[in-house]
């Protein structure tokens, strides 16, 4: 039972983050990443508990039970997900400010740039 109250906690949580995170150029899918260690997890836990108190098992399904429960009650009747995403839809419109250690970071890319275009002239002299 807590294997699978494990399963339940874990397809809750990893589907809100799965659809925030961009996939990255370069890295693994973190998405079919995290797809298979939602089936793995139970798996691995329910071998884990085995060789435990039954204490230890009984400990992990309440208290995931108690967290599904709540995370249910949150969604449910305290976040208006419609707000949320008109939220988010004028902030996506608004022009972003560029913060001081952002604007050093693009001074010192421009910079970084100049004295490559500087070396490559000198280069071809």
């Amino acid at each position: 039972m807590a294997a699978i109250a494990i399963f339940f906690y874990m397809k809750m949580t990893s589907g809100d983050q799965a659809m925030a995170q961009p996939q990255q150029e370069g890295m693994p899918d973190m998405a079919k990443i995290m797809k298979i260690m939602i089936y793995v997890s139970p798996v691995m836990m329910l071998i884990f508990f085995n060789s435990y108190g039954s204490g230890l098992s009984l400990y992990n399904f309440i208290s995931n039970l108690i967290t599904i429960g709540i995370m249910l009650v949150i969604k449910k009747y305290f976040i208006n997900s419609d707000k949320i995403h008109a939220q988010i839809q004028e902030n996506k419109t608004k022009p972003k400010a560029e913060g001081k250690f952002q604007k050093k970071m693009r001074e010192m890319m421009e910079q970084a740039e100049e004295q490559k275009k500087v070396q490559q002239q000198k280069r071809k002299k």
